[in-house]
């Protein structure tokens, strides 16, 4: 009993029992956590957003992406997800919850407005990325608990974004081969279930760089892989770090062919060794940038022959 007297109690949340709980608000507080959770009935639809239930519920993926709140903090009956997604064959929805109120937010994107799709990953911070044609982009953020749901449901976005053509890949399958144990591993993970996946570009991490202001740092290394008419460009984020920086974040940006108008490749500054040249990729007001330390040959010349102009 003395204990309790100086046991810490969030002012966030109210005294409540589980014997007093609505047992609908209960179920959601017992599932609530860091991970993602499909929405399969009414009853699981957050409420601040019900009203859009019935518009949603037929979606191949409806979602709800908890709040970033301790657990601590939550109750039952408690605002607990900000944010709810939907996709269908139609395109993907997005609500999120105002600060002011219970209203919230609705966005919708056809299919036809998105360049790219990219998955971002820094340890537990995850992002899930639209590339959008206009130049912007629609982010989610999440765990990356959720890590293999979110794979699912890019997946489910490039199957509609990679419009099917007669052209073939119009380049030797021949391998880019490289040594590397975190490229290898991305690699593996985009063949598995037997995906084709032919490396194109391999640029091996830790080789002596500049940045801007001509400080050392070595590079993170890229890989570049073709799929029949789409391209995986899989990099750090960053392309150079400090020798004895830790970095842990790496991103896998998808691209259909098929929606590339133009590329540009931006030369690296002159008489400055150990920079990066910029390859871009260009989908109406959307550009795609890829730092290289050396030229990407076989990415360019597979845009040449599928007359992709240059700029």
């Amino acid at each position: 009993m003395v204990f309790g007297l100086f046991r810490r109690r969030s002012p966030q949340r109210p005294v409540w029992s589980r014997t007093g709980a609505n047992p609908e608000d209960l179920r959601e507080y017992d599932a609530f956590g860091p991970w993602l959770l499909p929405i399969k009935s009414a009853a699981e639809m957050p409420r601040r957003f019900q009203s859009a239930y019935a518009g949603l519920k037929g979606a191949e993926y409806l979602v709800k992406i908890p709040r970033s709140i301790d657990r601590r903090d939550a109750y039952p009956g408690a605002d607990l997800y900000a944010t709810v997604f939907a996709l269908d064959a139609d395109g993907f929805t997005l609500l999120t919850a105002t600060d002011k109120g219970d209203g919230f937010v609705n966005r919708h994107v056809a299919w036809d407005e998105v360049a790219a799709v990219r998955a971002v990953v820094n340890l537990l911070h995850a992002e899930f990325v639209l590339l959008l044609k206009e130049g912007h982009a629609l982010t989610v953020t999440y765990n990356s608990v959720s890590f293999d749901l979110m794979t699912r449901v890019a997946a489910f976005v490039r199957q509609h974004l990679m419009v099917r053509d007669e052209f073939g890949s119009a380049i030797a399958n021949e391998a880019e081969e490289f040594e590397d144990f975190f490229f290898n591993a991305m690699l593996s993970e985009e063949r598995h279930g037997g995906q084709f996946m032919l490396p194109i570009h391999f640029e091996p991490p830790g080789k002596p760089c500049r940045n801007m202001q001509n400080r050392r740092r070595v590079t993170t290394g890229l890989l570049i892989l073709l799929s029949g008419n789409e391209l995986v460009i899989v990099d750090r984020d960053a392309p150079m770090r400090r020798r004895f920086f830790t970095h842990y974040t790496y991103r896998k940006t998808y691209v259909g062919l098929t929606s590339v108008r133009a590329f540009r490749l931006q030369p690296p500054p002159e008489n400055k060794p150990g920079r990066f040249m910029l390859l871009e990729l260009i989908i109406e007001q959307q550009r795609i940038g890829i730092p290289c330390f050396k030229t990407p040959e076989r990415v360019i010349d597979l845009l040449r022959r599928r007359g992709v102009a240059r700029l």
